[in-house]
């Protein structure tokens, strides 16, 4: 290998050293989407499922009952009320960029959920009576999906903005609409992980437009 070959190489990982949180998030999301979603296809289940399913449920107790509903609905109507809320803020402050992305960081991440699954088809567990009721499919979980793309859309403006600790709350709050999600007995985990999976794919993509409108490549002048 020549020193121009090593030139290169070593020219090319410098470039992409900014961006290999990224790239690893990417990389881990696509395979983690894609094993569950082709086991959920063929029907094959996960033994894991229904032990934390059960394990989870044996908490259960009334107060944790109603905190549960409560934060379930963080990655409904919740979500709803607070991408309206910051869409209009930012409309406000005249960031038309960061309004028009977390519009589409969650309207298209629920798009996308409705069509999966319709896809997928996939029963909603019965281990046990649920706490709610779902009448629609269950992978991969809507609540999760809206709960990655709402508070990990805050959680990126946050970070930025260098407000550490509570981006990394809002980003882990989507852990907390999971578990409410397994607890109340409407969700496998597996179809949270999925959730988490594929729409942190879509805000990524979304954050990448958004950055390109946000910080433009600016023309050689001539």
């Amino acid at each position: 290998m020549n020193s121009i070959t090593k030139m290169k190489q070593s020219r090319l990982v410098q470039s992409l050293s900014p961006y290999m949180p990224v790239i690893t998030v990417v990389a881990i999301s696509i395979v983690i989407f894609a094993k569950l979603a082709e086991d959920v296809w063929f029907r094959e289940g996960f033994s894991w499922d229904a032990p934390i399913i059960l394990g989870i449920h044996s908490l259960s107790n009334p107060t944790l009952d109603a905190l549960m509903k409560l934060v379930t609905q963080t990655g409904s109507a919740g979500a709803i009320a607070i991408v309206l809320i910051l869409a209009g803020w930012f409309f406000w402050k005249h960031r038309q960029v960061d309004a028009f992305s977390i519009l589409s960081a969650f309207g298209g991440a629920v798009g996308i959920n409705a069509l999966l699954k319709l896809i997928f088809a996939r029963p909603r567990p019965y281990l046990f009576p649920p706490l709610v009721v779902e009448t629609d499919f269950s992978f991969p979980s809507g609540h999760v999906t809206a709960a990655v793309a709402v508070y990990g859309f805050i959680a990126f403006l946050l970070w930025k903005n260098r407000h550490r600790v509570w981006a990394v709350l809002s980003a882990m709050w989507v852990l907390a609409v999971a578990f409410s999600r397994i607890y109340l007995g409407v969700h496998y985990p597996s179809d949270t992980l999925a959730a988490m999976a594929f729409t942190s794919l879509w805000l990524i993509a979304v954050l990448y437009i958004r950055s390109k409108f946000i910080y433009p490549v600016k023309q050689p002048s001539s």
